[in-house]
């Protein structure tokens, strides 16, 4: 943890039960804007201490809040079929390929956010790109994709977001499908990460680093729609 960088450990308020959170802060960048990041897929290493997910976190929390969660049945979040180990859970939820349910605990993770900061950059990662995506609110003011699964999964709406939006790719993805061209729109910034796998291993700081160069470039008091 940096230097003067705090985390507090959080129980956010969900539909089955209480979601573990946590936030990242330093004391003066407590006010206005923050982040939210969703995690990978939680049979993917998918949750809070996840190494993308922290690097990225400490990195983005230097400058602004920083909101993370774990989703339902992950870590000490509450789970909607406790008598069911954690496989068992997400499994039944990718066989069904339904994760309505999971689209609403974001949502939620989203809403409560509003006691931290009044608005936020959200961000997603591969799994947790398409939670996020599919769970935007007109209090975003971006939206950031690592590692998105552009071919197995649903990024249609891409074109039609009117924020800000990046798609950050690995140079060295082997776990995904590779993806058609991604949409050539102004507001959409494109982004490799040379020498990186899906993972991201040994490159955690520079996806930091990047990530928080794109959000530098927000507009900061404009708040921007979805179409």
């Amino acid at each position: 943890m940096g230097e003067g960088l705090h985390a507090v450990e959080l129980c956010i308020p969900g539909e089955c039960g209480q979601l573990e959170g946590r936030l990242l802060f330093r004391e003066e960048t407590t006010q206005g804007t923050g982040a939210i990041l969703c995690p990978p897929h939680p049979l993917l290493a998918g949750n809070m201490d996840n190494n993308v997910v922290q690097a990225v976190a400490r990195a983005v929390a230097e400058t602004m809040p920083m909101l993370l969660f774990n989703y339902p049945a992950v870590g000490r979040s509450a789970s909607p079929r406790p008598d069911l180990p954690l496989f068992e859970v997400w499994n039944d939820l990718d066989q069904g390929r339904d994760y309505t349910s999971i689209i609403a605990e974001v949502r939620r993770v989203i809403g409560w956010s509003g006691r931290y900061f009044d608005r936020h950059h959200l961000i997603g990662y591969s799994f947790g790109a398409c939670m996020a995506l599919a769970a935007l609110t007109a209090a975003a003011l971006s939206y950031t994709a690592i590692a998105p699964p552009l071919a197995e999964e649903d990024f249609s709406a891409l074109p039609t977001l009117s924020l800000p939006v990046c798609l950050i790719t690995a140079g060295q993805e082997a776990l995904l499908a590779a993806p058609g061209p991604c949409p050539a729109r102004p507001r959409i910034t494109l982004i490799r990460i040379d020498g990186a796998d899906h993972f991201f291993r040994n490159r955690e700081e520079v996806l930091a680093g990047r990530i928080l160069q794109f959000l530098s470039e927000v507009p900061p008091t404009c708040l921007e729609r979805n179409a």
